[in-house]
């Protein structure tokens, strides 16, 4: 089939113009649709008006938020106008002005008329503004990011319903422009999900302003000028006076009106499912950046995506996942509140507390804060224990968000506190400040090297247990050796020659193998082909069943007491995502998908257990769902079976190509009825 272009690009925020640009400069021929002001939510009432705010706020230079607002929207006009039709026409693509949606998984309708194809799609549609309404209020009191900048009136009284981060930036950019501002937030925290210690100092650098903040509080309704405000309990009203209202309580995902069900696109009100490579049920089909279901939106993470749905397409047979675990975040308040990585409490799901050593630093003790006069804040990382790994880190401070890459690259490289303490930072620098916070974490171990060397003999306990059963096999098998003047091949061939020659044990020692298998880490595909070559396609098949079973359920076991030691908080997320909020509907569908679709056989018995997944319909599923796959491999290992062998050369001269050749078969048909189960278990 022939198409208008290779492909079309829905939205021009940051992801949408990271892909245009990129696949048109490779040479694709590329359509970008826009329905509102290029640029999407980040130059018009995003990042590039919000930040020119603070910065205009913070000088000073007008009397007045009105002065403030007509300067704002000055400067973020320098950016429109590098984003227009024409000049993003210069790129090599052709942009439309229009409102996209879907005829089917190649056709975009432009304004419900116009029909235009593409062999991919990506849809980058964005996020908007969530409104509560609150009774009583007048709608042209309403405020959002969306219309904020747009204010061309003086005003006294504002009012912010929500903290976090559009919140604080705003309410601090106002409180600075001579406006009374108060937060109501309805969590005890101003910043529930960063730090405590980040909300602490944000809400009292926030008091010395005047700003008013009321936590755990919710808007009751407007009488008049006048907000009514409900504590947590229920039991005390009051009320604050205001001019206008802002409403930050977070931003949804843009996918009404796109016509998505016309192209297979699965997708709810949270935002759109896509897989490891960005793509949607539709496999041509990408999505990426704040329309995405469960995605932190962030301008930076939906030009990381774009980047990577751009390597897909131009080298589709090569694809790699995005990656998007080491995500920093950044509240450009004037004292900036930078993350990367979990905060200590996300961590607590993931490790214990004696896993964790935390380390804090403040500014008021760098030399550099001295001499600048500028000595708010801190540095405080969260390490796993004796490893010295980066769990996690906050940055609190003038410019953090400058100081915060080092911390993202040493995450992203897995570079520990070791390394870093090592290395040589200029002084006198802020950033001196992180290399001491890593010294202290490097003192702290060293001073306490008893416990910390007792710690991680327990910490690593089945590592220990694993590597000492590969000690006594490895030191029993060259002592067999050494005593019977054996070469190795001698010894394989007596031992497959016990086991599959001796009915009486043979098939308990296998079997028994099999079970501990996960403590050993010896690969269960070996374990299971190696069935067929000692006792046959179907007594292998039985004998199989019951080790793999056995070895499933004794994982699951494994999983509950050190799930926390084997999964860590990003290593396989995804699969621990996707199965958990699976599991809770069907988990015996879940985890039968999970069989015949041959995913990492040991990975989701540990996933399971740590998850706690019902054990009832993990087993039956399990039972019934390596059916399949162990009889592929079993059949196939069984081209090598006989009763006795004399050597390596007489096993593999002696194989049947038939039962490879049944194998290969058996393997597509599983395949393929666990697509079509798949498929129908999504209509369903």
């Amino acid at each position: 089939m022939k198409f208008d272009y290779d492909v079309i690009v829905i939205g021009s925020g940051s992801g949408g113009l990271t892909v245009s640009i990129g696949l048109a400069g490779a040479g694709k021929k590329v359509a970008l649709i826009e329905k509102g002001f290029f640029g999407g939510d980040c130059t018009n009432f995003g990042c590039v008006p919000s930040k020119a705010f603070i910065d205009i706020a913070k000088k000073g230079h007008h009397k007045d938020i009105k002065g403030v607002l007509e300067e704002v929207r000055k400067r973020r006009q320098v950016i429109r106008d590098e984003e227009t039709k024409e000049k993003l026409e210069k790129y090599g693509m052709k942009v439309i002005s229009g409102f996209a949606s879907f005829k089917d998984k190649n056709t975009v309708l432009i304004d419900g008329e116009k029909e235009i194809t593409a062999k991919n799609i990506v849809i980058s549609t964005g996020s908007h503004a969530n409104i509560v309404p609150i009774e009583g209020l007048d709608k042209k009191d309403i405020f959002t990011n969306e219309n904020v900048f747009e204010l061309e009136e003086n005003i006294k009284e504002l009012v912010i319903i929500g903290g976090g981060y559009i919140g604080c930036e705003l309410a601090e950019s106002f409180a600075n422009s001579n406006v009374n501002v108060t937060i109501l937030q309805r969590n005890k925290n101003l910043i529930p999900r960063e730090e405590g210690k980040s909300s602490e100092l944000l809400e009292k650098i926030f008091e010395s302003k005047g700003i008013k903040i009321c936590k755990n509080t919710t808007a009751l309704r407007a009488e008049g000028k006048e907000l009514v405000i409900l504590d947590k309990d229920g039991k005390k009203e009051r009320k604050i006076p205001f001019d206008k209202v802002l409403i930050a309580l977070g931003r949804g995902a843009n996918v009404n009106g796109l016509d998505m069900k016309n192209a297979n696109i699965k997708f709810d009100q949270k935002g759109i499912t896509i897989d490891k490579f960005n793509r949607t049920s539709s496999k041509n089909i990408y999505a990426i950046g704040d329309c995405v279901k469960g995605n932190p939106q962030f301008t930076h993470l939906a030009n990381n995506e774009g980047r990577g749905v751009i390597r897909n397409i131009l080298v589709p047979f090569l694809k790699k996942s995005v990656k998007k675990s080491v995500l920093p975040a950044v509240l450009y308040t004037n004292t900036e509140i930078a993350r990367v990585g979990k905060t200590g409490t996300e961590l607590l799901k993931y490790y214990s507390k004696d896993d964790i050593v935390t380390k804090t630093l403040y500014f008021s003790g760098n030399d550099r804060s001295k001499l600048t006069d500028d000595e708010v804040g801190f540095v405080k990382i969260n390490f796993k224990r004796v490893s010295g790994k980066i769990l996690g880190a906050t940055i609190a401070g003038t410019k953090a968000g400058e100081m915060l890459p080092i911390l993202v690259s040493a995450m992203e490289n897995n570079i520990s506190a070791y390394k870093i303490s090592k290395t040589i930072f200029a002084y006198p620098t802020k950033a001196e400040l992180i290399k001491k916070v890593c010294d202290s974490f490097v003192i702290h171990t060293l001073g306490n090297i008893k416990n910390e060397a007792k710690y991680y003999i327990k910490d690593n306990i089945l590592q220990v247990v694993t590597a000492t059963i590969w000690f006594i096999i490895i030191f029993s098998f060259f002592y067999y050796k050494k005593m019977n003047n054996l070469d190795v091949e001698q010894i394989a061939i007596n031992i497959y020659n016990f086991i599959s020659g001796n009915m009486a044990i043979g098939p308990f020692i296998y079997i028994l193998f099999y079970a501990i298998r996960p403590v050993v880490l010896f690969p269960a595909t070996l374990m299971t082909f190696m069935s067929g070559a000692l006792f046959g396609p179907w007594l292998g098949i039985a004998f199989t069943l019951v080790g793999e079973n056995m070895s499933a359920a004794f994982a699951y076991f494994l999983g509950t007491v050190f799930g926390k030691k084997i999964i860590g908080p990003d290593s396989h997320g995804g699969l621990v995502d996707d199965l958990k909020s699976k599991a809770n509907e069907s988990p015996f569908m879940t985890i039968l998908m999970t069989r015949l679709l041959f995913f990492p056989f040991d990975l989701v018995n540990y996933i399971s257990g740590f998850l706690r997944i019902n054990f009832k319909g993990f087993f039956l599923a399990t039972l019934i769902g390596i059916i399949p796959g162990a009889s592929v491999f079993v059949i196939a290992g069984s081209a090598f079976h006989n009763q006795k062998i004399e050597s390596f050369s007489q096993a593999i001269s002696d194989i049947d190509i038939t039962m490879l050749y049944f194998a290969a078969i058996l393997f597509i048909i599983t395949i393929v009825l666990a697509k079509v189960l798949k498929k129908r278990q999504v209509k369903v």
